[in-house]
């Protein structure tokens, strides 16, 4: 088992570093051409402060602004719904946008303040914040990876990225939540 993890966390890592490597555009995240590649993110916001917020123990946050950002560009925005989930998805992102992803440069940040989930956080000076986590990836081919038996989708995703030709969807989630 312990070599097919070091397979994994290679190609993770050839992965990364190619999409980083892709030129980055003058105007921002935008600016670059639009690739294959969608990408989806979802996740459950808390109403709580801390660190690592554990979703089970805390109410949801429904009806909250959440914002994706990356690096200081905010790149979308929705709204909870009713028990706390949100939902971002874009297809055709653009390269920087992708690079920016497998980078680990982006995470959701909630934009209302806690004190409109629970009026004893009313005074409560921070923003709500998560890192983002590689879930899953379906390649074009419509192969997907659960990233435990990986090899199919990855070995395909790196072929395209190498090739300059991303292609797919990227599928997201949160890290825990952090009120800082």
């Amino acid at each position: 088992m312990a070599p097919k993890s070091l397979v994994l966390a290679a190609l993770l890592i050839v992965v990364v570093v190619s999409a980083s490597q892709l030129p980055r555009g003058a105007a921002g995240l935008g600016a670059s051409p639009n690739t294959n590649t969608s990408f989806v993110v979802s996740g459950i916001v808390p109403c709580a402060t801390g660190n690592s917020i554990n979703l089970a123990t805390v109410p949801s946050f429904p009806n909250a602004l959440v914002q994706l950002v990356c690096g200081s560009n905010v790149v979308g925005s929705t709204t909870t719904d009713s028990t706390g989930a949100f939902l971002f998805s874009q297809s055709s992102a653009s390269r920087d946008l992708v690079a920016a992803i497998l980078g680990n440069l982006c995470k959701v940040v909630v934009a209302t303040p806690l004190g409109a989930c629970d009026k004893s956080l009313a005074g409560a000076t921070g923003t709500l914040s998560a890192p983002l986590k590689l879930l899953d990836i379906t390649t074009g081919s419509g192969s997907g990876s659960d990233l435990g038996g990986l090899f199919g989708g990855i070995i395909g995703l790196v072929g395209q990225i190498l090739g300059g030709l991303i292609g797919g969807i990227l599928n997201l989630g949160t890290q825990s939540f952090s009120f800082v």
